[in-house]
């Protein structure tokens, strides 16, 4: 059996430290993990981390992206050839998408850049036919309708908590959705999971973030994955196997495109 992290940041200095127990971990348990960046660093970073650590395995994709955070037109050009340079080695495109918050207090990163930013990347997987991971938050709609306008056949909400009517419509465009360890704890996510289509479902970490409660602010990582497959197959009446099945089905499918 092989469980699918679907969004961690593999690359983040937080991990540093503990990157030889990860590996290891990662490699025993037979974790797959979707490694997503930030910018042109932790993209970089993901390409090493796969080509020293994970050659000739296929437990490491290698996804990269300009996160909204980071949105500036500045690294286009440049991101652009980092892509034609490792094209071999990328599995996806993200974390991408559009995000108001990261527009308070800084001048630099507005609506109009994280958008050119956005459609560049959407470009860019479009031209290469690579799945895309998608940041929506306080966006979701306005992601929605410019996703639209493109032909990008695997796409995934990561850390997903819109309305079930949003929900229903993301599935309907064949679109992925994501849920991470919040679902331990909030009966809102619970909600949201029992209305998702199990075909079109994921889960993730999206480590290094830490979570509260039952996980008391520990450092995320993918052993947090089989607790999470376990909490979701009890919330959708699955057996733990069951899930797992389709969970890694839907892995598959969703970076095997063609």
């Amino acid at each position: 059996m092989q469980f699918v992290d679907t969004h961690i940041h593999f690359s983040d200095n937080l991990y540093d430290e503990y990157l030889p127990v990860l590996i290891n971990v990662i490699h025993n348990l037979e974790i797959q993990v979707y490694a997503v960046a930030m910018d042109l660093e932790s993209s970089a970073k993901n390409i090493d981390i796969k080509k020293k650590y994970f050659e000739f395995s296929d437990l490491f994709k290698t996804f990269i992206g300009i996160h909204p955070e980071r949105a500036s037109l500045r690294i286009l050009d440049s991101f652009n050839n980092f892509f034609s340079l490792h094209d071999k080695n990328i599995h996806g495109i993200g974390e991408i998408g559009l995000d108001p918050t990261y527009t308070l207090n800084n001048p630099l990163n507005t609506m109009d850049v994280q958008k050119i930013v956005f459609n560049s990347m959407l470009s860019l997987a479009e031209k290469n036919d690579k799945p895309i991971s998608i940041h929506s938050r306080r966006s979701l709609e306005e992601v929605l309708n410019i996703l639209t306008t493109y032909r990008i056949r695997k796409i995934v909400f990561h850390w997903f908590e819109g309305s079930k009517k949003l929900l229903h419509k993301i599935n309907d465009l064949g679109y992925y959705v994501s849920f991470g360890p919040y679902l331990l704890y909030s009966n809102d996510k619970k909600a949201l999971l029992s209305e998702a289509d199990l075909s079109l479902l994921m889960l993730e970490t999206d480590g290094p973030v830490r979570y509260k409660r039952c996980f008391e602010g520990i450092l995320t990582s993918p052993t947090f994955i089989p607790s999470l497959v376990n909490h979701a197959s009890i919330i959708l009446q699955k057996s733990f196997y069951e899930l797992s099945n389709i969970l890694c089905k839907n892995s598959n499918t969703f970076l095997n495109s063609k």
